[in-house]
């Protein structure tokens, strides 16, 4: 937080969602019509500005694709593959979704897939409240939100959860979007290993990781330096085969492990997803029968 406003990181990802709502079909992967309200006023009028300007969302997406390396693509296009894997569950018969580092997300005030689903928002108090107040008394399409203040290096997911509802002999769907890399390693393995532990059989976790090969020295160096702007520097990355390895460990399958590029392939015409970089991974997991 910074001076009663949520992180530079949650405010990009917010706006970045608001743009791509505006952008053209073939571009506007996710509709996300509350992003530009979550965001603060200053920030939220420049990024409705540019969303109504002719040929604004389009130059943006070109724009900010530049000067961020084709960063600012993941986000939408994440948000996008992430929202599939949020159906599927609740298609399956999930209703707890937990957001993990939940910043701006609006999941529950626009996916209408969730209206039989508990959301449970972790993340800073002072985030959870920010939000509150943006979203004033717009209902949600969910059926209950709960917001759960937590800080991920020091507290203890279990007892907050669970204090708040969380039922964990139930099947529950776990998003962690855009946030381990900002972590110690110790702390992305301690949250692991408490997902584990409250996760039913058949739960689904939705995972973003950087990989430690994600880019050549050169490029890193420059994706180091971006994410010092933005106040979060990247501080732990893991390999896609230590990564299942881990989660083996704790009882759970992964079932798929894709990046921006595939997401790209799938959501976008061939020539907007060439210009697309592998910056992060989604891997999707799934909690096997305790008894193996």
């Amino acid at each position: 937080m910074r001076d009663g406003r949520p992180s530079r990181t949650s405010e990009w990802v917010a706006a970045l969602r608001a743009i791509y709502t505006e952008a053209p079909p073939a571009l506007a992967v996710i509709d996300d019509p509350l992003a530009a309200q979550l965001l603060p006023d200053g920030v939220g009028r420049v990024v409705r500005w540019a969303g109504r300007a002719p040929f604004g969302p389009r130059l943006l997406h070109r724009a900010l694709g530049a000067l961020s390396l084709g960063l600012s693509f993941d986000v939408p296009l994440r948000s996008a593959a992430i929202d599939e894997v949020v159906r599927r569950a609740v298609g399956h018969g999930i209703r707890q979704l937990v957001l993990l580092g939940a910043g701006l997300d609006a999941r529950a005030w626009r996916m209408p897939e969730l209206e039989a689903v508990t959301v449970f928002e972790l993340d800073h108090p002072s985030t959870g409240a920010f939000k509150r107040e943006r979203v004033g008394g717009l209902a949600p399409l969910a059926e209950r939100v709960s917001f759960v203040a937590i800080d991920f290096e020091r507290d203890a997911i279990d007892r907050a959860l669970v204090g708040a509802g969380f039922d964990p002999a139930e099947a529950s769907a776990w998003i962690w979007e855009g946030v381990a890399m900002y972590l110690s390693r110790p702390a992305v393995e301690a949250t692991l290993r408490a997902i584990a532990a409250l996760s039913a059989p058949a739960s689904v976790l939705a995972m973003t990781y950087i990989a430690p090969d994600y880019a050549s020295p050169p490029f890193k160096a420059i994706a180091r330096r971006l994410s010092h702007v933005v106040g979060e520097p990247v501080h732990a990355e893991i390999g896609s085969d230590e990564l299942e390895a881990l989660l083996d460990r704790l009882g759970m399958d992964v079932e798929s492990d894709d990046t921006a590029r595939d997401w790209a392939r799938r959501y976008w015409p061939a020539a907007e997803a060439r210009r697309v970089r592998v910056w992060e991974h989604l891997v999707v997991a799934i909690r096997r029968s305790r008894s193996r």
